[in-house]
Formats: structure tokens, C-alpha cells, sequence
């Protein structure tokens, strides 16, 4: 017998049933588009026998067997691509031999013995198993409240995504608790929203927890709690996460600045700005500080100076671009500018012209450029190539309004 999950629910003890008593037979589970995504079988509520999964657009996603809950033998899964991605060995009591692992490119890169000790595993408390089969159905559920979220099916993906925290997955349960938040935030529902932010913080996970104590202050600022969500960014600030501390400190900082606490709004995007740059926080940090400071132009340069100076290559690379953005005749003075193939500093030039009189109709053409010493360069430049471009407003800028 084979029917849907959706047709099923759980007793206390976690078994699955269907019509109020433990299933036996076939639980397929099927994405939006009605295509299969699951097949398990359960004897007696519990996961036995034959289990298998495909992702959403119906490549193979894993396969393996379970014994009363446990799994057992070999447990194979497949990259999108179609590449093996895993094959784990157990014993028949659960016992997990050996694993391999492999690249979506088909390099191998993990083959290991495991240990053999020890007492063998027991089920799962929703029958499933905690090895191979809890990390196949907690993948599967998130996947499926994924898609249920993206077809906007609300209570189907509210039931995957609970499902998927259910199995106590020690990285997808806090993911989907983090994605289940979300949703009831964006359905409306506060109350469970909020429980479900508190129980993602909770787990402690080093992303998911951070990511959901960010989440919140916004959700609790949006409802008018500012007191509490000035008090959770400064969690997330304190946590000190490479992404979400930097976002919470943007955020905080325009909370701030809205209340009237322009040194510290400012304080708070200056150390908003510091690396790692990751996203776009700094940039926004940086344009946000000169609309409510324009007087902080120097710090803010300093710190992109520093890093610029102290960091690793990419880094350091990524700060000379926010310098540029930041200020862009800052790095340009010393530097000089691009104009087609030459290189000018500033400083030497005098004034330039259109070789034709006025700017080109097709954004590129001769630019006629005079420097100090008597000398005329001329030059084909083409204001679509970035460089150009940026060489040429900052020549303006340099020259003043209306002198080229």
C-alpha cells in the first residue's frame, strides 16, 4: 500500500500512522509540481525496508535500507549533477564501517574507516535513524518546505520545515527553524514567529543561531519593539558572526540614527565598515555615515587606509575599491588617472577639450588634454569602458563645471 505524507501524522512515541494506527506500506512524498521526492517504507509506524529520494527535478538524490528505524548496509547519494556524492558501509546493527566521499566533479575526497565500537544506534524517535537516514530526511523535508515556500504553499512548507527541526539534525533542524520563523513572520503570525526565532536562537548553531538572532531584531523592530530589537542587535553584534554582527551593527546604527543619536549611529557605521568586507555592508555603511555625518569623511577613509595597508591581497584589494567609492579623488591624486592608454596625475593638467568641440554623441572619441609644461596629448577614450569613464568624471570634478 502506498500513500502520501501528507496523509499521515505521529503518535507520542513517533511512529507514523495513517487513520489513527502505525502505517505499513509505502510513504511517497511529492514536491509542488507533483513530482515524487521521497519513498519510504514503514512497518508498523517505523522506517523498514527499501528508502529513496530524488531531488526536485528528479535526479537520484539517495538510496539505502533500513532495518526497524536503523540503517543498515550500504547508503548511497548523488550530487545534482548525477556524480556519486557519498557511500556510507554499516553493519546490520547500525553500525557505520566506512564512508567515501567525492566533488561534484567526481574527485574523491574522504575514504575512511570508522570506528566499529561501540553500541549500536538507536531509532530515531520519528523512526528514523540517526546516520544516513536522519541526514536524508532532514535534507528532504527542508527541501520540500522549500519548494512548498516557493509555490507559496504556507501550510505545507510550515509542516516540512517543523518536520525537518523534528529530526533533531544537528545542522538542518536549526536551518529549518531559521526558515520556519521567516515564514510566519512573513504569514503574519507574530506569536509563532517569535517561538520560532527563540527556539533557532537556542540551538547555539554558528550560523543558523546568529542568523535568526539578526532576523529577530528586525522582525521586532518592524512591530514597533525597539527596546527589544536594540537589545538583540547588540547580541548579534556581541556574537561577533563575520556577516550578521556587520549587518547588525548597520542596522543598529540606522535605528540610532532615526532616534536622534547621531554619535553613536556614526560610532556604529564606522565599525560597520571595518573588514571582513563581506556583501555589501561596508559600501552601505559608508554612504549612510556621509548622508548623516558628511564631517566623517576622514575616519571613514582611515579605515579603509589601514586595511588597504595590513590585510591579505584580497582584502586588501576589496578596500581600495571602497575607497574609490568612498571617495574617489582620494587615491586618484597620487595615483593619476586613466584616460584610453595613457596615465595622467591630476595635478599636471591643465584644462581639456573635445577634439571635436563637444562630448560625442556615441560616448567615445578624441579628448584633447593639456598639461602644465605647454604640452597637448590626445587621446581616444570611450566613457562605455569603466575606466574611461571613471577617469573622465574625475577630471571634471578636478577642472570644475563646464571646462571640458
Amino acid at each position: 500500500m502506498r500513500i502520501n505524507q501528507r496523509d499521515t501524522d505521529h503518535d507520542e512515541p513517533g511512529r507514523v500512522r495513517y487513520q489513527e494506527r502505525p502505517f505499513t506500506g509505502e510513504v511517497e512524498t511529492t514536491a509542488p509540481n507533483g513530482r515524487m521526492i521521497a519513498l519510504f517504507t514503514y512497518q508498523d509506524g517505523i522506517r523498514h525496508g527499501p528508502q529513496q529520494t530524488w531531488y526536485a527535478d528528479g535526479t537520484r538524490r539517495s538510496e539505502g535500507t533500513v532495518n526497524s528505524g536503523t540503517a543498515v548496509g550500504e547508503w548511497r547519494e548523488w550530487h545534482l549533477n548525477g556524480q556519486p556524492a557519498g557511500l556510507v558501509t554499516h553493519t546490520q546493527d547500525g553500525l557505520p564501517l566506512h564512508r567515501r566521499r567525492w566533488d561534484p566533479n567526481g574527485n574523491l575526497i574522504e575514504d575512511r574507516q570508522l570506528n566499529p565500537s561501540g553500541p549500536a544506534p538507536a531509532g530515531h524517535r520519528d523512526g528514523a535513524a540517526p546516520t544516513a537516514d536522519v541526514d536524508q530526511e532532514a535534507g528532504m523535508l527542508f527541501d520540500l518546505g522549500a519548494l512548498e515556500r516557493a509555490a507559496g504553499h504556507v501550510a505545507a512548507a510550515r509542516r516540512a520545515f517543523s518536520r525537518a527541526a523534528a529530526t533533531g539534525h544537528p545542522d538542518t533542524g536549526p536551518m529549518a527553524l531559521a526558515n520556519l520563523a521567516v515564514l510566519e513572520a512573513s504569514a503574519g503570525r507574530a506569536a509563532q514567529a517569535r517561538t520560532a526565532f527563540e527556539r533557532a536562537i537556542a540551538t547555539g548553531h554558528p550560523d543558523h543561531a546568529p542568523k535568526s538572532l539578526f532576523n529577530y531584531a528586525i522582525f521586532q523592530q518592524r512591530a514597533g519593539e525597539l527596546t527589544h530589537a536594540r537589545q538583540l542587535y547588540e547580541q548579534a553584534i556581541a556574537g561577533g558572526h563575520p556577516e550578521h554582527a556587520r549587518k547588525a551593527l548597520f542596522n543598529l546604527a540606522n535605528l540610532a540614527a532615526r532616534q536622534g543619536h547621531l554619535d553613536e549611529s556614526c560610532g556604529l557605521f564606522l565599525r560597520a565598515m571595518a573588514p571582513p568586507f563581506l556583501g555589501d555592508t561596508a559600501q552601505r555603511a559608508h554612504r549612510r555615515l556621509i548622508e548623516v555625518d558628511p564631517g566623517r569623511l576622514g575616519e571613514a577613509r582611515q579605515i579603509y587606509l589601514r586595511a588597504m595597508a595590513n590585510e591579505d591581497p584580497q582584502t586588501a584589494e576589496r578596500a581600495r575599491a571602497l575607497l574609490q567609492d568612498l571617495d574617489p579623488l582620494h587615491d586618484i591624486q597620487s595615483a593619476g588617472i586613466h584616460l584610453g592608454t595613457r596615465q595622467f596625475r591630476l595635478a599636471d593638467i591643465e584644462s581639456a577639450e573635445w577634439a571635436t568641440g563637444r562630448r560625442p554623441a556615441y560616448s567615445s572619441g578624441y579628448l584633447d588634454v593639456y598639461t602644465h609644461d605647454g604640452a597637448q596629448h590626445t587621446v581616444f577614450i570611450d566613457l562605455r569602458d569603466p575606466y574611461d569613464s571613471r577617469g573622465y568624471d574625475v577630471l571634471r570634478q578636478h577642472l570644475g563645471p563646464g571646462r571640458i
